[in-house]
């Protein structure tokens, strides 16, 4: 079973390389939510944005960056993820939690965010959101 598992991990698989970065809004870390990377093809990468705004992503693994090559960029900032968000009644239906950023860069279509990730390089990115 091990044999098995081990062989369908590696090769199917596309390049990653680390990718850290910092996300700012109206000049100031963003201190929660998630950066997401779309790659052309393959996997998408996420990471957790720290309260000194920064994020580490991963695809496959903790912390192994991103697939290789021009990636889309959407980042989410909720009032759940901020905390803010009034503890959800258990008899009634879950809502959709408000967003703390312009909604445009919760979507890969319509943020306007882009990133190259190179292999053997430092991908290193700061995403400045503005209203």
């Amino acid at each position: 079973m091990a044999i098995l598992t081990a062989g369908c991990s590696g090769p199917n698989q596309l390049e990653t390389a680390p990718v850290k970065g910092t996300v700012t809004y109206k000049g100031k870390p963003l201190t929660f939510g998630n950066v997401s990377f779309r790659p052309e093809a393959g996997s998408p990468s996420t990471g957790k944005i720290q309260e000194d705004g920064t994020f580490t992503l991963s695809t496959y693994g903790d912390g192994d960056g991103a697939i290789i090559g021009l990636n889309q960029v959407s980042i989410i900032a909720t009032e759940r993820d901020a905390g803010k968000e009034k503890e959800a009644d258990p008899n009634t239906e879950m809502t959709v939690s408000k967003s703390m950023i312009p909604k445009k860069y919760t979507s890969f279509s319509t943020s306007e965010l882009t990133a190259e990730v190179k292999a053997e390089e430092v991908n290193e990115f700061t995403f400045e959101l503005n209203d």
